[in-house]
């Protein structure tokens, strides 16, 4: 008995390492706008802080301000996400809006409405393009 519990640890162990059961790639990471960066090395000077601490706290106060959870990074609700924008925080991939899982949202369809072009498709349809919402609009973004 303890052979096959040693036996099944292992295999478990061995299935682990490997690419089996890895976690999910983070949503996206959150960029400061070039113009905003200017503006924080700027202060960072005057204040004699190191940039990457300013960067930092930075994106930690904003993320706070618009209650996100910052040692994640990511929130499921829209409106953090674009209170993330309105700071002059942006994600690699376009505005959150435009994004595959919030495409539906109430609040993203009214954003979108203001803000984006009307033939727009919801990106982060490359990696997985059998989403409901990428089969729906036929988005390969």
């Amino acid at each position: 008995m303890k052979k096959i519990t040693v036996l099944a640890m292992a295999m478990i162990l061995m299935a682990c390492s490997e690419s089996y059961f890895q976690p999910p790639k983070p949503y996206d990471s959150w960029r400061l706008d070039p113009i905003e960066r200017k503006k924080d090395i700027e202060e960072a000077k005057k204040k004699g802080v190191s940039l990457g601490v300013s960067y930092v706290t930075r994106r930690e106060d904003d993320m706070r301000a618009c209650r996100m959870d910052f040692v994640s990074g990511e929130s499921d609700n829209p409106e953090v996400n674009l209170c993330m924008e309105s700071k002059g925080w942006y994600l690699e991939g376009g505005p959150v809006c435009e994004e595959k899982i919030m495409w539906r949202r109430p609040v993203c369809i009214e954003w979108r409405k203001k803000h984006s072009a009307p033939d727009v498709k919801p990106w982060g349809c490359k990696d997985t393009p059998n989403y409901p919402t990428c089969l729906q609009t036929g988005s390969k973004r």
